[in-house]
This record gives C-alpha cells, sequence and structure tokens, in this order.
C-alpha cells in the first residue's frame, strides 16, 4: 500500500481485491475487516494520485493514461469497494484526463478473452448465425469466468460508455458488446442486474440501424425476457424494474410506432414475462409482484388500446391488490401501485372498461371503506 510519499502512489495499488465481489456473502470477521481498512487506504491513494494526475498530466505516456483510467474508473460508480470521498476524488481526476479508449482494447478486452460469449463474433460484435459450440457452447462459456475476478470492471465498462456518443459507438461496437453481453447473460442475477444496467446505458448511445444490422437487438431482447425469469433472488425486484425498462427502450428504438412487430413484443412482454411467468411464479414474492405492478404503467402507455386484451388477467389482479380481505397481506405502498397501474389500464382501454365497471367498483369502495374506519393515523395519510 501506498504511503504518503506521492512517489510511491501508483494505479497498481487500487486493483480492487477479488474478495469484494462476494462482500455480502462473508463471514470471515478477520476477512471484513481488512476489506475495509482497504478502503480506507484505498481512498488516501486515490487522492495522492488525483494530485500526483494534476501535477504531472501533461507527462503520462499513452500506456500509463489509459492505466490510470482503467484504475479511477473503479471508483467513479457504486460497490462495497467504493467511499464517497473516493468517488469524488474520482470524479475530480476525471476533469484532468482525457477519453482514451485503449481501456477498453488494453485493459477491458483482455479480461474478457477466457470466456468468449458463443452467440456473438467477439472481433466484430455481431451476432453469429448459430452459437459456437453446439449446444453445449453455454456450459463451456460459464467454466472458469476469469472476468469475476475483477470485481469492479463494469464500473469502468459503464464510465466508458459514459463517455461515448453515436459518432463513436460505431468504432467501439466490437469492444463493447462481448462484455455487456456476458454480463448480461450470466447466471448470477447481481452480474446479470449489472449487464441489465450496462446494455440501457448502451441503448442511450446505440443507432437503430446499428443494433438491427449487427443483430444484438435480437439477442438484447431475448436476454431481457430470460431476466425476467430469474425470480427469488434479492435482486429480483430491481431485476424487474430495469430490465422492463431496458426492454421498452429497446422496443422504442427498433420497431416503428403502430407496428405489428411493436405490438407483438409488448404483448409477449407483458402476457408471457409479466402475467405468464412473474404474476405465476413469484405470486408469493410481494416484493417482486410489487415491481412489476409499478412497471406496468410505462408497459400500457407503450401498448395502449392493445392492453385490452389482456383486461381478463389484469384488473383481477390489480383489483385483488386493493381489497381487503384476510389473505390480501399487500403493503400500502404495493396498493398505491396498484391503484396507479389500475388507472393506466382504464384510461388506455377505455371504450372495453365498461364490462368490468362493477369489479372495478367493488374494489374501489372496499378500499375506500376500509381507509376510512381506519383513520388517517394508521394508513399513514
Amino acid at each position: 500500500m501506498a504511503t504518503n510519499d506521492d512517489e510511491d502512489i501508483s494505479p497498481a495499488d487500487l486493483q480492487v481485491p477479488v474478495q469484494f465481489a462476494n462482500y455480502d456473502d462473508l463471514t470471515e470477521a478477520d476477512m471484513v475487516i481488512r476489506l475495509e481498512e482497504w478502503k480506507q487506504k484505498a481512498c488516501h491513494v486515490l487522492i495522492g494520485l488525483s494530485e500526483r494526475v494534476r501535477l504531472q498530466q501533461d507527462g503520462l505516456d499513452s500506456s500509463e493514461h489509459a492505466r490510470v483510467i482503467y484504475t479511477v474508473a473503479a471508483f467513479y460508480g457504486d460497490g462495497p469497494w467504493v467511499l464517497a470521498a473516493s468517488r469524488e476524488a474520482a470524479k475530480g481526476m476525471f476533469s484532468l484526463l482525457k477519453v482514451d479508449h485503449r481501456v477498453l482494447s488494453e485493459h477491458i478486452k483482455p479480461v474478457f478473452r477466457a470466456n468468449p460469449h458463443p452467440s456473438l463474433n467477439v472481433e466484430t460484435g455481431r451476432k453469429l448465425p448459430q452459437d459456437a459450440g453446439g449446444p453445449m457452447g453455454f456450459l463451456d462459456y460459464l467454466e472458469g469466468q476469469v472476468w469475476k475476478s475483477y470485481p469492479a470492471i463494469a464500473n469502468v465498462i459503464s464510465w466508458c460508455l459514459l463517455q461515448t456518443d453515436q459518432g463513436a459507438i460505431d468504432k467501439l461496437w466490437h469492444l463493447f458488446i462481448p462484455p455487456i453481453m456476458t454480463f448480461l447473460d450470466d447466471h448470477v442475477a447481481k452480474y446479470k442486474l449489472q449487464g441489465v444496467r450496462l446494455a440501457a446505458q448502451l441503448l442511450d448511445v446505440a443507432p437503430p440501424d446499428l443494433l438491427r444490422r449487427t443483430g444484438i437487438d435480437i439477442l438484447l431482447r431475448n436476454s431481457f425476457k430470460t431476466a425476467l425469469t430469474f425470480l427469488h433472488n434479492p435482486e429480483t425486484p430491481q431485476l424487474i424494474r430495469a430490465t422492463v425498462r431496458a426492454y421498452l427502450r429497446l422496443t422504442a428504438l427498433t420497431t416503428a410506432n403502430g407496428s405489428e412487430a411493436r405490438f407483438e413484443h409488448l404483448s409477449s412482454l407483458l402476457g408471457d414475462s409479466i402475467m405468464g411467468n412473474v404474476w405465476v411464479h413469484a405470486a408469493r414474492d410481494p416484493d417482486s409482484l410489487q415491481a412489476s405492478v409499478e412497471v406496468l404503467p410505462e408497459i400500457i402507455g407503450f401498448l395502449g388500446i392493445g392492453t385490452s386484451r389482456y383486461l381478463k388477467g389484469l384488473i383481477p389482479q390489480l383489483v385483488y391488490t386493493i381489497t381487503p380481505s384476510a389473505e390480501n397481506g399487500a403493503q400500502v405502498i404495493y396498493k398505491l401501485s396498484s391503484l396507479t397501474a389500475l388507472g393506466a389500464v382504464m384510461d388506455a382501454c377505455a371504450p372495453r372498461i365498461r364490462r368490468w365497471k362493477s369489479v372495478i367498483l367493488d374494489g374501489l369502495l372496499r378500499c375506500w371503506v376500509e381507509l376510512a374506519e381506519q383513520g388517517p393515523k394508521e394508513t399513514g395519510a
């Protein structure tokens, strides 16, 4: 670890220990203490490095410049190795450093080289006509995942995406797509969530034509649908919210408004993934159900009157949540989300709501009576 002497300060001192990859599962008190000490020391080193870069920024050679960015970007986002002071030091340092995409080619690409994604041509970032390795390709791909020894690497990719615009993304496509798809198609929910978030950033700068031309729109859509089957994990509620929003963004980019393709993709999201999967297989997980209901208005906003084909499933579920009963233990925030979603359904499907008015009114009035009987103190009003 570095000392107070600026000459001893090096990016190598800031390499995030691999133990942070499973920080939440650590049970050894000694290891937790050592990692906490490392965080404090790393913050000191980062502040010292910031001063060194400020004094020598014009004297950094190209290789060192990229290495410094790679190191500092690990502290730009979130993670159990990041202190607030570390993040602020990282932000301050980036005002002194120029964007250098050798970070991707010299530091990111080698980490993922040992696990090439079977659905990708990793040199071009294009979808392969068929998966490499045949039916067992994905099993082989999950062996020896070297990239998981670099717990901060998603932060670095995220920073690189933030510095990239539509004018540059085409040239860097082959460097971004393999790591993003590797995260997105991992079998562990926390990595899949990181992949969804990185994919959402990619969609902010990816032109629709590039997504379609490379076939990545197909891979992303399939991966998003798979992500919505990862239930019963601590990350599931976050995964549902992030995935649905990324799926909607992808659909808006790659399909025309009012087209059959858009309707089919949105119908698949609502009918198959939310109602047919989350509501069926996570029926006893209120946090996951609430997350799925929270994003319903966004789906309905895209689907419009097409939502009417799902009224038989939507209205009973949403009304049940707000209706008082011994079996209904829904929290107030879940009920509010259901009311918001119910309002979105009614607005979008106004011509078809008349036949459901008695069901809806019954649930609303029962809810109103319960709230009136409890009074403002008990309901938090």
